[in-house]
């Protein structure tokens, strides 16, 4: 809501979104998203990676996207994933999108995983030792070919420097969320965001002095997950008022087996995360949401002048818009 208080600063990052995976990417709806209306069993999503830039010159990423090569990935995660449906498709990974735009992996400072799920932790052995790798502390510690069942990699942390980030002595809250300073001038906070896998985290990222971009990760995979909410409606109002009625999101998290860990504290953190999403000041983009492609265009993308492109007002509802790839599942 707008009377959250942000953090202040006059220090900023430039955020660019990169989409990983191409256009006919899906997943199966009914693991990530409930209820499945007819028709609506497969959800097109991107699989957004983000660089973020300094003006000290540091430069790092906030995930990866996936690897191109699934061979690489553990046998556990490399058997598992022709049985999930997941329909995950790399024409160019990360660090060739990078070259692409420029920016050689010798450049990178630091990775920041939002979680350890194979399409966020890319391919760690493209970039060089030097470069740091945070996580959150409650990742699993569980690597192969140590536990032949883990699906992270022992590769994926040797030989560079690991920082577990915990929130128990939090620089600032934000919205209530405790959150460390990443580079210690308020311009780019790192927030635990529990519930989709162990270690979960969300970036966030001041772009202007009173102008910020949420890295949600995967707090949720639609935003009628986020949205109707008591504190949208009193922002960014429904057209038409068709929600107005409504003060619980639209769509919520399947029951039984699914791709999120824990479903109660999920719902939680959907519930914080969207409080943020109501803010005027604030861009929420996941890194799965079907709705953004439309939104922010082609990619690589800087996303720093959100809102003087009005991209917020766009996105809000964009959901219920017909055409949208977002449009249809509630």
């Amino acid at each position: 809501m707008s009377d959250i208080i942000l953090p202040e600063s006059s220090c900023t990052v430039s955020v660019k979104a990169f989409n990983v995976c191409t256009p006919e990417t899906n997943l199966p709806t009914g693991l990530f998203i409930s209820p499945v209306k007819p028709g609506k069993e497969v959800l097109s999503v991107p699989d957004y990676a983000f660089l973020i830039e300094h003006p000290s010159g540091r430069k790092i990423m906030f995930d990866l996207g996936p690897l191109k090569d699934f061979s690489k990935l553990p046998p556990a995660m490399a058997n598992l994933l022709p049985q999930t449906g997941l329909n995950i498709i790399v024409e160019k990974e990360i660090t060739e999108q990078l070259k692409d735009s420029g920016v050689s992996v010798d450049e990178i400072d630091s990775i920041i995983w939002s979680h350890s799920h194979f399409d966020h932790t890319g391919d760690m052995s493209l970039f060089p030792s030097t470069v740091k790798l945070y996580i959150g502390k409650e990742t699993d510690p569980k690597r192969y070919p140590a536990d032949p069942e883990a699906w992270i990699l022992e590769s994926d942390f040797t030989g560079r420097e690991v920082v577990e980030l915990s929130w128990e002595e939090p620089d600032v809250t934000i919205g209530g969320i405790p959150a460390l300073d990443f580079f210690g001038d308020g311009s780019f906070y790192v927030m635990g965001m529990p519930g989709h896998w162990p270690g979960h985290l969300v970036g966030f990222a001041r772009v202007k002095e009173n102008s910020f971009v949420l890295l949600g990760g995967d707090t949720c995979h639609h935003p009628g997950q986020l949205r109707p909410n008591p504190h949208i409606h009193k922002t960014f109002p429904c057209p038409g008022g068709l929600l107005s009625h409504l003060s619980k999101p639209v769509l919520t998290l399947p029951d039984g087996f699914s791709f999120y860990a824990d479903k109660v504290t999920s719902l939680a953190s959907m519930e914080k995360v969207g409080v943020l999403d109501a803010h005027p000041d604030v861009f929420v983009i996941t890194a799965h949401d079907p709705t953004m492609p439309d939104i922010i265009g082609s990619v690589p993308q800087t996303l720093d002048n959100w809102k003087e492109l009005g991209w917020k007002t766009k996105a809000a509802w964009a959901f219920l818009q017909e055409g949208n790839k977002g449009y249809g599942y509630c």
